[in-house]
């Protein structure tokens, strides 16, 4: 099968050619083959290479060798990088017990690095000079049959790497594809794993699932799966687990006697008590400035929407950052209080600390990512025109958060139906290259000069980061 040369990256092929011509194997790899048989355009291009690290960097001057866990080779043109890898080997595994990868430095042969990837559609590769895809895993089939599917037996998969659940989620919903069924139960099965992981990995996973242009998708399979209530029962709650759906609504008739929210009434088998603790209701979520079910229910399908314009906005090629992905789920539950003009800023400094700590704590979220949240919350009053506050706006539109805070108020107003054209006043604060649609991006800190040192308290801002 051959792909269009037109669509490959020239310098990635130049990398490929290269290490052929020095006598190694070398192939386009994972995502970018995958991308390519789908008619996507690829992130990036990755290559793998029967040299090891050090003979890559001694064929390129332009390679820095990179990781702990496994060393690769990182080439580099201009801002570009086309990450060149080992062909690895399957890691041994001295604990039949616990099968969680800690080291991977193994070298191997191309069809043993397919086949300890973790996904068969990302276990291809394309040789570029006879224009061939090669499989030694099934992926080919599986991109058929829009499947995502483990390489080998799920369980053990799962437990060597619990981050590939988060994974395999963040290709189902992006490439709009179903989870093989022994994948699926797998991953139902394992999900209390993911406890097991480096909270940053497993936090950056879930900032690429939302990320991804598939954030709705994303979040409906973490509810289903049960994994939302693992990585933060307050996420889970927010978006209504066990409310929402449960994995029998997949195919409702394939159980005609489904139970209802109240649970089994008769006594469960080892089985059934399994498949219920899988979608039972989550934590109810509880907040005092929301009245009654209706209200919360409301709220709820605001995120929903705003997850939706979320998604939108990654299509037309933006690039979110960690605050503004935390933000945009926080603000529709609540908008009303942060845009009404009827609470006072210390008022709504309590609600933003009630509803978002928890999923901040839950989610390990660095203490930067943190304090710029609370900045862009509080800014939706200014940016509604509900805060009176003193001084210029001028002074807001510098601040480092101030065009993420505009682009979670522009996401969040269309989403509720509101009319967002009077934006036109701070857009032109932002900058020329702002536009009329959402703003994008936090501005760059700027170093400052000379003068005493501000002191918590100087800035009105300042109140809501947690001092």
């Amino acid at each position: 099968m051959r792909l269009d040369p037109a669509r490959i990256d020239g310098d990635a092929d130049r990398v490929v050619r290269r290490l052929a011509r020095n006598g190694y194997q070398a192939y386009l790899v994972g995502g970018c083959v995958r991308d390519l048989l789908l008619k996507r355009r690829p992130k990036d291009f990755d290559v793998a290479t029967s040299a090891t690290p050090n003979q890559i960097r001694d064929i390129f001057r332009n390679c820095r060798i990179i990781g702990r866990r496994f060393r690769l080779a990182h080439v580099f043109f201009g801002p570009k990088i086309i990450e060149t890898s080992t062909f690895r080997a399957a890691p041994r595994h001295d604990d039949d017990e616990e099968l969680l990868i800690r080291r991977d430095n193994v070298f191997g042969t191309a069809t043993e690095d397919a086949r300890r990837r973790d996904f068969t559609i990302n276990g291809l590769f394309y040789d570029v000079e006879t224009e061939k895809v090669i499989d030694y895993v099934g992926g080919l089939d599986d991109l058929k049959a829009r499947l995502v599917r483990t390489i080998g037996d799920p369980d053990i998969r799962f437990r060597e790497d619990p981050v590939r659940m988060l994974r395999a989620i963040k290709f189902a919903a992006r490439l709009d594809f179903g989870i093989e069924p022994h994948t699926y139960e797998a991953l139902l099965e394992h999900r209390e794993e993911i406890e097991k992981c480096s909270p940053v990995r497993v936090g950056e996973e879930v900032y690429r699932l939302l990320r991804g242009g598939a954030a709705r998708r994303s979040i409906e399979l973490l509810i289903e799966t049960g994994i939302a209530e693992v990585l933060s029962p307050r996420l889970a709650a927010m978006f209504g687990a066990g409310e929402q759906m449960s994995v029998y609504e997949r195919h409702p008739e394939e159980d005609d006697d489904e139970p209802d929210d109240a649970g089994p009434t008769e006594p469960m088998d080892e089985e059934e008590a399994e498949w219920w603790s899988i979608w039972r209701p989550a934590t109810r979520l509880e907040l005092s400035f929301v009245d009654d079910d209706d209200e919360l229910a409301r709220r709820r399908e605001h995120a929903w929407r705003v997850l939706d314009a979320l998604d939108e906005y990654v299509a037309r090629g933006k690039s979110p950052s960690n605050s503004l992905l935390l933000s945009v789920i926080l603000t529709p539950f609540l908008f009303d209080e942060l845009t009404g003009g009827e609470v006072r800023p210390s008022e709504a400094s309590a609600m933003i600390n009630e509803l978002a700590l928890p999923l901040i704590e839950e989610l390990h979220v660095a203490r930067r990512d943190t304090d710029t949240v609370r900045q862009i919350l509080q800014a939706q009053r200014r940016l509604s025109g509900a805060g009176r506050r003193r001084g210029k706006p001028e002074a807001l539109a510098r601040r480092d958060y101030f065009g993420d805070a505009l682009t979670t108020y522009t996401l969040a107003a269309r989403a509720a139906g509101l009319d967002t054209g009077d934006l036109s006043f701070w857009h032109k604060l932002l900058g020329p290259d702002s536009g009329d649609d959402e703003a994008g991006h936090g501005r760059r800190r700027r170093r400052r000069r000379g003068g005493r040192r501000r002191r918590r308290g100087d800035d009105p801002f300042d109140a809501f980061t947690g001092g």
